[in-house]
């Protein structure tokens, strides 16, 4: 059974959310836009990462977790418009590209918040520097 630890290794604050990146096997950057997001966005964020890490057990030394099959989430450098986002995006999510775009004009225009969720995914991703990494 997978328990889930507050990483040691890959830590920001306190490493909860590279704990739940480990326990859901994706990229750390994606849990932690995804909860700078719900900070921004909701406000609710900071609460629920202050009860996480207070309930959160850090992972033990010796239970080490060493994730070497995750797929890093990037800004394309190849299939970009503004700053790659989208183009990041459909690689990590196997989407076109164009589905993305649209998703994020829909909640630009239609919610409000897509510019600033796109900016900050613009700043808090890397650029693919074109490697298979």
């Amino acid at each position: 059974m997978k328990t889930l630890y507050r990483s040691q290794t890959n830590k920001k604050i306190a490493g909860v959310c590279a704990g739940f990146a480990e326990y859901f096997e994706l990229d750390a950057a994606l849990i932690r836009i995804i909860w700078l997001s719900a900070i921004l966005l909701f406000g609710t964020g900071i609460l629920l990462y202050l009860i996480c890490w207070l309930i959160m057990p850090p992972r033990p030394e010796n239970n080490i977790l060493v994730p070497s099959h995750i797929k890093p989430l990037k800004r394309s450098s190849k299939n970009k418009v503004i700053g790659g986002v989208c183009g990041g995006l459909g690689a990590y999510f196997q989407l076109d590209p164009v589905i993305v775009r649209v998703g994020f004009l829909v909640l630009a225009f239609g919610a409000g918040w897509g510019f600033l969720l796109y900016l900050i995914l613009w700043i808090a991703l890397p650029l693919d520097n074109g490697s298979n990494t």
